[in-house]
């Protein structure tokens, strides 16, 4: 039994080494792994030489860096795998039709887990897939918020709707309006409230029992306004997209136009 109980243990550290690599972080040294993950930097070095060996850490010139192991552990997540696989074709319109960073998210654990992106050239950007960001602040946060059950939009309150930007949503009353005005036009909107300068609209995807799915979202937009200019078009990707998951249109969804939109009417 007391070795079982050392094994897990082990096991608990050695996630919480890999848990210590954030969205930007490229490389790490041993020394800011062990800071980071709250262990002596020898019990740091052995647990960091067993993931080396596993293939879930690689060593580089400035440190570590995780490994390839740990990528395709998290390509065969189903939910990641899947809603991938059928998203990208509908991503790839969405980008072809914006010109813009177009993102593929679901909700975990109160935040919104990238699950693709396709990046236009030259946008700044504040996550990768696999990324996480809180649900409060971001255009996709709010447009899976709108439609989750209460008891998720209460506990992100509850957690705080702390301060990112000066623009950040931080009243609760202003909060739940905002979610209001999403369940309505099925359009969220991030103006500055993460990143200054920037602006993105989501919107939520639905699977074949009219359950949220996830959302999708346009950003690294320079302007309200051009980003309430792509709506149609996000909508229509939606719509299209959540049929492809099995979504009915018996579940109170805007009707889409005929045809897809063009992309000069949406150059921003």
């Amino acid at each position: 039994m007391r070795n079982t109980t050392r094994n897990d243990s082990s096991l608990l550290r050695g996630l919480t080494i890999l848990d210590t690599f954030g969205p930007d972080d490229r490389e790490l040294s041993l020394t800011q792994v062990a800071q980071r993950a709250s262990l002596p930097k020898s019990t740091a070095h052995r647990l960091v030489s067993d993931l080396v060996t596993w293939g879930g850490l690689e060593r580089t010139e400035g440190g570590l860096r995780l490994g390839m192991r740990v990528f395709e552990l998290g390509r065969s997540v189903p939910v990641q795998r899947d809603l991938g696989n059928v998203a990208m074709p509908f991503l790839r319109d969405l980008y072809d039709i914006t010109g813009k960073t177009v993102n593929l998210a679901v909700l975990d654990k109160g935040e919104i887990v990238y699950v693709e992106k396709l990046e236009a050239s030259g946008s700044p950007t504040a996550t990768r897939p696999g990324g996480r960001l809180p649900l409060h602040c971001t255009a996709l946060g709010k447009a899976m918020l709108a439609f989750s059950p209460p008891c998720v939009s209460d506990e992100t309150i509850r957690a705080g709707l702390n301060s990112v930007t000066e623009r950040s949503i931080t009243s609760v009353a202003v909060f739940r309006r905002e979610l209001a005005a999403v369940r309505t036009s099925r359009l969220a909107f991030d103006r500055e409230e993460l990143v200054p300068g920037l602006f993105c609209i989501a919107t939520p995807i639905f699977d074949g029992e009219g359950i949220l799915a996830g959302a999708i979202s346009v950003s690294s937009l320079g302007s309200i306004l051009g980003a309430e200019k792509l709506g149609p078009a996000l909508l229509t990707i939606a719509m299209a997209l959540s049929r492809e998951l099995g979504a009915s249109s018996g579940h109170d969804r805007p009707r889409p136009p005929k045809t897809l939109p063009r992309r000069e009417a949406y150059v921003v």
